[in-house]
């Protein structure tokens, strides 16, 4: 009905907060995406299905026009067995390379895919949130709320509330600044699915926690989030209910 490497795109929050250093970042980024919908209106039960991937980034930035101009560049992805994304394909996106520009504020904008794939295209709603509305230099103890309103998919409306908070930490043994997140969203729109067009609407919440170096860096973060969605298809006589699970987590590889 709706394909769930898609679900798992629109579904992410947020994972890696990052102030872009002068030279490229790797990063290794883990996801967990459980997707289960109730068939009981087609006579059927639940469908289940589970994706686990691990992808690997380069992340480049130069200052721009008071932000930065950033190059994220996919270096492989690796698909969990079962997966419903043929590992062929998967193969295939390495190489993706995307252009955007971040804002002064922190906020990423016109982020654009220079090559065709399905795959590495289905992925830009997790990249968009590689860049936190996050100025340069927070210190701890600040708190704020953000609104963002995107469209994932060709079709899909995502509104999200997220409230953010500061505070001293440490990781792996080093003094960071801990950048806390919580999101509420609203999603509603349509895609096209093997049967027809999929109306598509619910809500989700998130939790996320980055933990940033003295110069800015994120040397590592972890996302959860739950989606409650209701798909309508002409193929049945009531809305599906579509429940979507992610974990996903970050870290600096050099």
């Amino acid at each position: 009905m709706i394909r769930p490497w898609m679900v798992a795109a629109l579904s992410l929050g947020g994972l890696v907060a990052w102030t872009p250093p002068p030279a490229a970042r790797q990063y290794k980024l883990n996801v967990k995406t459980t997707q289960v919908v109730d068939l009981s209106a087609l006579g059927q039960g639940e469908q289940r299905v589970q994706l686990v991937s691990t992808g690997f980034l380069s992340i480049r930035s130069t200052d721009s026009a008071g932000g930065q101009a950033v190059t994220v560049v996919l270096d492989s992805l690796q698909v969990g067995e079962g997966s419903p994304i043929p590992p062929d394909q998967a193969k295939s996106a390495a190489g993706a390379t995307w252009t955007g520009y971040r804002e002064a504020g922190g906020r990423l904008k016109d982020l654009k895919l220079t090559q065709d794939n399905a795959v590495a295209s289905a992925l830009e709603g997790v990249l968009q949130q590689l860049f936190p509305p996050m100025k340069s230099g927070t210190a701890a103890g600040k708190s704020w709320t953000d609104t963002t309103e995107t469209q994932r998919n060709g079709g899909i409306a995502v509104r999200t509330v997220t409230n953010f908070l500061t505070s001293p930490d440490s990781y792996n043994g080093q003094k960071v600044l801990k950048l806390a997140g919580a999101s509420s969203s609203s999603i509603s729109g349509s895609q096209e699915g093997p049967q027809g067009t999929v109306q598509i609407e619910g809500t989700g919440t998130g939790t996320s926690a980055w933990f940033l170096g003295p110069d800015g860096t994120c040397l590592g973060s972890t996302y959860s989030g739950t989606q409650s969605l209701q798909l309508t298809v002409a193929a049945a006589p009531t809305p599906l209910p579509l429940t979507v699970t992610i974990e996903g987590s970050a870290s600096l590889l050099k």
